[in-house]
C-alpha cells in the first residue's frame, strides 16, 4: 500500500511518503501543495493523509481547485484521502492567520457526482463543485472532534453526546475539528 503524509510538518510516518514546502520539516518530498503539478504520477497512493493542511491552502477557488484535482489525479481508484480540519466555529480556526479556508461536511459532499446528479435531477440550489473541479469523491467516512472542555462535561454526565451533535452547529467552541475520508471515484466521466 502507497501512503502519502501531505504537508507532513514534522510528522514524519514511516512506511510513507512525507511531503511538506518547508525544508527545516526535512520531509522525503519538498513541494508545494498549491503549485501543481504535484511531483507524483497519476493512481500513484492508496491513501493519502492532510492533517491540518487544507484549511492553509486555496484562498482563491482556482487554486483551491487544482489541489483537489491534484488530490484526485495521484489518488488510486477507491483511494482514501483522510482530511483534518480545525472546525470553523472553533477560535483554534480563527486564531491562527494562515487559515484561509473553513469547511463543512457540506463541503466535501458538493464534490461528489452522485451527490450533484442528484440535486441536478431534484432542481436543486447548490454549486455543483464535482463538475465544476472535475473530480469526483464520495465522502466514506466523517465525524466530528469536540473541544475537551466539552468532552470533560460529557464524562461528568453534565451534557450527552446528542447534546453536543446539536450544540456544535449551534454555538461556538463545541466542535473542535472535523475529520473527513473522502474515497476518489475513479475515472471521472460527465
Amino acid at each position: 500500500m502507497r501512503k502519502l503524509n501531505l504537508g507532513c510538518g514534522f510528522d514524519h510516518r514511516e512506511g510513507w511518503v512525507n511531503a511538506d514546502k518547508f525544508p527545516k520539516c526535512r520531509p522525503d518530498v519538498l513541494m508545494d501543495v498549491e503549485t501543481p503539478p504535484w511531483p507524483f504520477q497519476d493512481n500513484e497512493f492508496d491513501y493519502i493523509l492532510m492533517k491540518h493542511v487544507l484549511e492553509h491552502v486555496g484562498a482563491d477557488f482556482d487554486d483551491f481547485k487544482q489541489v483537489m484535482q491534484e488530490l484526485y489525479r495521484v489518488s488510486k481508484p477507491d483511494g482514501l484521502i483522510e482530511i483534518q480540519v480545525p472546525h470553523f466555529r472553533h477560535d483554534t480556526f480563527w486564531s491562527d492567520p494562515t487559515h484561509v479556508r473553513g469547511f463543512t461536511l457540506l463541503t466535501f459532499e458538493m464534490m461528489s457526482k452522485a451527490k450533484n446528479d442528484d440535486w441536478i435531477a431534484r432542481g436543486a440550489n447548490y454549486t455543483m463543485v464535482a463538475y465544476l473541479m472535475e473530480v469526483d469523491f464520495e465522502v466514506a467516512q466523517a465525524s466530528i472532534v469536540y473541544d475537551p472542555r466539552w468532552l470533560e462535561r460529557e464524562k461528568r454526565g453534565e451534557v450527552t453526546r446528542e447534546q453536543l451533535r446539536i450544540w456544535s452547529g449551534e454555538h461556538w467552541n463545541v466542535a473542535k475539528e472535523l475529520h473527513v475520508t473522502l474515497k476518489a471515484k475513479k475515472p471521472f466521466s460527465r
